[in-house]
């Protein structure tokens, strides 16, 4: 629990400044990263090759042309396209084989996709804001935060009833229904000061708490499949990256949608 509250007091600063920034290119570096880090935890998830790695990395890398050139059609396609890989993904551990090349090749969308319509979001900052100044962005990150503290905090004190024993043996029902809320009570009011409707702001507070969680669960069952505790060990306390944005992936797309149809 020690080395799990000073790695996020470590982490939280670096990351909040990095979306802070107006500056896009801290971002997408921090992005790469992210990318390339997770390109060799999934190798472990997925158990093929690191040359599989270094061409996700290369991959990744053209993430900068399409993340600055404003072409949202392709961008959302490409967004949502991480809903049909997670399957294949889930496929190819469960074939325990090497006849489901195609799903390992694909399965980095799992994380590519929602790290570009995170870029495109940060984009979409006001102009003359100055070097550091609160964007859309956050709209996807800060409701998990609040919801993952919520869950936490609520869960270890009121939960009864698991979730989902057979991938998640410690999350409850009532973690689950405080995360939501907590995800809605940090969406409302930062919507309102980004400029966004109350009913843009809750389905962005709603689909942090919903999506946030089945991305939990859903790199939970990844490791449960490759009999795995953590994605990595980069992160004390945390595991590795995977496990740290988890939540994140699938809940970007679907904020990122949100947000550019102006539902």
């Amino acid at each position: 629990m020690k080395s799990r509250v000073l790695t996020a007091i470590g982490l939280i600063p670096f990351v909040l400044g990095t979306f802070l920034l107006a500056s896009p290119w801290p971002l997408l570096l921090m992005a790469l990263a992210t990318a390339g880090i997770s390109a060799l935890e999934l190798e472990k998830l997925l158990n093929f090759p690191a040359r599989y790695s270094t061409l996700f990395v290369t991959v990744v890398a053209g993430m900068a042309p399409f993340a600055f050139t404003g072409i949202p059609v392709l961008l959302l396609a490409i967004g949502c396209l991480f809903l049909a890989v997670a399957g294949v993904v889930g496929g190819y551990i469960r074939a325990k084989d090497r006849t489901s090349q195609v799903g390992a090749l694909l399965a980095p969308l799992w994380f590519v996709s929602p790290l570009i319509c995170l870029l495109i979001l940060h984009g979409q900052l006001q102009p003359n804001s100055g070097s550091f100044s609160l964007n859309p962005i956050l709209m996807a990150v800060a409701p998990l935060w609040g919801g993952d503290s919520a869950a936490y905090f609520v869960g270890k004190a009121f939960g009864k009833r698991l979730l989902a024993p057979s991938i998640s043996p410690k999350k409850t029902v009532e973690g689950a229904i405080a995360n939501v809320a907590a995800c809605l009570a940090v969406a409302l009011p930062l919507g309102h000061y980004l400029g966004y409707s109350p009913t843009i702001s809750a389905l962005c507070g709603l689909s942090a708490g919903v999506f946030g969680q089945m991305g939990d669960l859903y790199e939970s069952y990844l490791k449960r499949q490759a009999n795995l505790k953590d994605s990595g060990t980069l992160l004390p306390g945390h595991g590795g990256i995977l496990d740290r944005i988890d939540s994140i992936l699938f809940t970007a797309p679907i904020v990122f949608f949100i947000i550019a149809t102006k539902l």
